[in-house]
């Protein structure tokens, strides 16, 4: 059985395509959901979260009184939804957060790595450097105190960027979907030994389940793509989709904000905080699970 993103099936391609399109949101404001409380969401919460990941493969929530908040809300907002097979990486803590905050890796020799700095960071999916029975499939993210300045997310549905790709460049997609695409180079230790090795893949695939996955960074290091010529092309154009894409959602999460996703392509711009003064504090969690349908 053939699913809708392997491509060859046009009928049911541009069936999907059409409902796909049909009242896309057409600004962030459509993709916040306000939370009363995370801890006990309410039916017209957790439904309306989960319709717009459904449609866009993301949405925000706001918290309506995060100050009275006593522990971090995202463990039990994300169960909630029905995640439940956490990504543990060495970054996180034990309990599968990740304080995405100046030094904030829970493994030390991670924190010059740029999720735990301030600098900023290209278009990129979590975990592509994961195994393909373990990829993230679901980013969630939440913010307990936004930097002094900068710090804003590009956010873009990579359905949105397949369909563009297929549309207007079918052999690019075609490309981009072969399983050795794209490498990620060993990474060694701090005494030369692999403490993960290479991984290949495509950009983009098809679960067991029929949906489509991706799997990107924007890197000029530490990747390796096939020296073809198609390949080359393909690349080169998939970057300057994602530069050029009129789909894309910029925004900042502010104090009890947060995103629920099926770790969409993102950015994150560079950001500061005064040198006496508190500092940024967002909060991460990967799943190898997707959320379940509205």
């Amino acid at each position: 059985m053939k699913h809708i993103f392997e491509l060859g099936d046009d009928v049911a391609y541009q069936a999907w395509k059409r409902e796909k399109l049909a009242h896309y949101p057409s600004a962030l404001a459509d993709l916040v959901v306000e939370i009363s409380d995370p801890l006990a969401l309410t039916v017209q919460e957790r439904g309306a979260l989960l319709s717009r990941c459904a449609k866009s493969n993301m949405a925000l929530f706001c918290l309506s009184h995060p100050e009275k908040l006593r522990e971090n809300p995202l463990p039990a907002l994300t169960a909630q939804l029905g995640l439940r097979e956490w990504d543990r990486n060495l970054g996180a803590g034990e309990e599968g957060l990740s304080a995405l905050t100046p030094g904030g890796s829970a493994y030390d020799p991670f924190a010059h790595y740029i999720p735990y700095r301030a600098a900023a960071i290209g278009w990129h999916t979590d975990g592509y450097y994961n195994p393909a029975d373990h990829q993230v499939q679901s980013l969630c993210l939440y913010c307990e105190r936004p930097a002094h300045e900068g710090g804003e997310n590009a956010l873009l549905d990579h359905e949105l960027v397949y369909m563009q790709l297929r549309d207007r460049h079918p052999e690019w997609l075609a490309t981009l979907m072969e399983p050795d695409v794209m490498t990620i180079p060993a990474r060694l230790d701090e005494q030369g030994q692999v403490a993960r090795p290479e991984r290949t893949g495509p950009v983009f695939s098809v679960t067991a389940q029929g949906a489509l996955h991706a799997r990107f960074t924007n890197r000029r290091k530490s990747i390796r793509w096939r020296g073809d010529e198609a390949t080359q092309q393909a690349v080169e154009g998939l970057r300057q989709l994602l530069q050029s894409s009129s789909y894309l959602f910029l925004g900042r999460l502010e104090a009890g904000w947060g995103l629920v996703s099926h770790n969409v392509l993102h950015t994150r711009n560079a950001f500061s905080d005064p040198a006496d003064g508190p500092v940024r504090v967002l909060y991460r969690a990967r799943f190898f699970d997707r959320l379940p349908a509205a």
